[in-house]
């Protein structure tokens, strides 16, 4: 088996909310930081449905177009640009995953989103040093 900061990132690339629920600690402390909210959480089930509505629900064939991670000793930072289809228009996120894990999981998370839109993969190329 994977570790807990793999799971998510398979989970959310399967859009498999059971997989998203196993790889978070019972506990977990959820805060999410969206264009037009913050939220806050506790536990699995409800972190888990949150990330679920986000992740696998709306988008049409999504995949990663940029994926990087720094992990160092409980602590994992995930980077991503995930694109999609919606209603026949290509759309595109771009996230940062801030984690603490332990023993049984994901124990804290903190995503930063800039929220979906319509749009194309960007992040790569600018890491790259040819923003477009």
């Amino acid at each position: 088996m994977t570790d807990p900061v793999s799971r998510l990132v398979e989970a959310i690339d399967r859009k498999d909310p059971e997989g998203i629920r196993d790889a978070l600690a019972p506990d977990v402390r959820f805060a999410g930081m969206v264009p037009d909210n913050f939220y806050v959480m506790d536990g699995a089930d409800t972190v888990a449905a949150k990330l679920a509505s986000w992740y696998a629900s709306w988008e049409e064939e999504p995949s990663y177009s940029f994926l990087g991670r720094v992990q160092a000793g409980d602590r994992a930072v995930v980077e991503f640009e995930r694109t999609s289809t919606f209603e026949g228009n290509p759309w595109v996120v771009r996230q940062v995953h801030v984690m603490r894990v332990g023993p049984r999981g994901i124990e804290e998370l903190r995503v930063y989103c800039c929220g979906p839109r319509q749009g194309e993969p960007e992040l790569a190329a600018a890491y790259a040093g040819s923003a477009s």
